[in-house]
C-alpha cells in the first residue's frame, strides 16, 4: 500500500470502531468488578488484565485492515513490519485512574506515515469525549471544530502537567511545579497526558508541560493539539526530556519561565 492509495477519511473511522469496541470492553470490566492488577517497573507502575486485553483489541483491528502496517505499543513495544506507516497506541493512558474508577483515562492511538503523524484520535469513554484530528484538517471534539486559547498572560493561565507514580525516580518536576505555581492562576494533573494535550486543544487549559514522557503518551495528543492551533516543543534538560504545549501567545514565555530553573 502507498501514501496516496490510503484514505485517511476511512483510517478515522476504523479507529472509531476499535476505540468504542475498546471502550465497551473497559465500561465492562469496570462494571463487573473484573479488574487484576499487576506492576511492572516498580509497584506503583502499574498495568491492568483491561490494558492488555484493550491493547490486543486494537492491535487485531489494526493487523485485519492494515496487516503490512508497524505497530508500537505500551505493553508489547515496537511490532515491526518494515513499513513506511507505523501506528502508535495507548490503550489506558490513565492507568492508575482507571483503576480506581477515576474517569479521567484515555485511550490513544495515532497513525504515522515516514514518521509523520497523520491522524489522531484520543477518546475518553467515561467522559463521552472524543478528540480527533487528521493533518491538515483541524482537531475536533465530538464533531465539534475546537481551537485552543488565547491567553497571552502567563499570570492568567490555567496549566497542565505530570509526574511519574511514586517509586519511578526522583521527582524531577516538583522544582518545576513549585516555580511555576506562583506564576499562573492554577495548575492541574489529570494523570493523562494525553488528555492534557487535548484540553490544551480545547482550550480549557491554556498549556501544559511534562517530562519524559513516551511516544505513545503524546503522539495522538500532540497531532489534534496543533491541528487545533497549538504549538509542541521537545527539548532536552540535562538527561530528561521536556514537552511543552501552548498557544501561540504564550508558548515562548511558559518556556522561558520553566527554563528560568536551569539559568539561575
Amino acid at each position: 500500500m502507498n501514501n496516496e492509495s490510503l484514505n485517511l477519511n476511512d483510517v478515522l473511522k476504523n479507529i472509531e470502531v476499535w476505540v468504542e469496541q475498546v471502550a465497551e470492553f473497559q465500561r465492562s470490566v469496570l462494571q463487573h468488578k473484573q479488574l487484576h492488577v499487576l506492576t511492572k517497573a516498580y509497584d506503583t507502575d502499574f498495568v491492568t488484565n483491561a490494558d492488555l486485553k484493550s491493547e490486543e483489541i486494537l492491535v487485531q483491528g489494526i493487523r485485519d485492515k492494515y496487516p503490512e502496517h508497524s505497530i508500537l505499543t505500551e505493553e508489547q513495544g515496537l511490532l515491526e513490519a518494515h513499513s513506511d506507516f507505523q501506528w502508535v497506541i495507548d490503550p489506558i493512558d490513565g492507568t492508575t485512574n482507571f483503576i480506581h474508577g477515576f474517569p479521567v483515562y484515555s485511550i490513544s492511538i495515532a497513525l504515522q506515515i515516514n514518521g509523520i503523524t497523520k491522524v489522531g484520535l484520543v477518546y475518553a469513554p467515561l467522559l463521552a469525549m472524543k478528540f480527533y484530528a487528521i493533518k491538515g484538517q483541524g482537531a475536533y471534539l465530538n464533531g465539534k471544530r475546537i481551537l485552543v486559547s488565547k491567553t497571552s498572560e502567563l499570570g492568567h493561565g490555567l496549566l497542565a502537567t505530570g509526574f511519574p507514580g511514586a517509586g519511578s525516580e526522583e521527582q524531577y518536576n516538583l522544582a518545576y511545579f513549585n516555580r511555576m505555581i506562583s506564576k499562573v492562576a492554577g495548575i492541574r494533573r489529570t494523570g493523562s497526558a494525553a488528555l492534557d494535550l487535548c484540553f490544551v486543544a480545547a482550550s480549557f487549559f491554556d498549556g501544559y508541560w511534562e517530562f519524559n514522557l513516551n511516544e505513545w503518551d503524546l503522539c495522538a495528543g500532540a497531532l489534534i493539539a496543533e491541528e487545533a492551533g497549538g504549538r509542541l516543543l521537545r527539548t532536552k534538560v540535562e538527561e530528561h526530556s521536556l514537552v511543552i504545549c501552548s498557544n501561540e501567545r504564550m508558548i515562548d514565555v511558559l518556556h522561558s519561565s520553566l527554563l528560568e530553573l536551569e539559568h539561575r
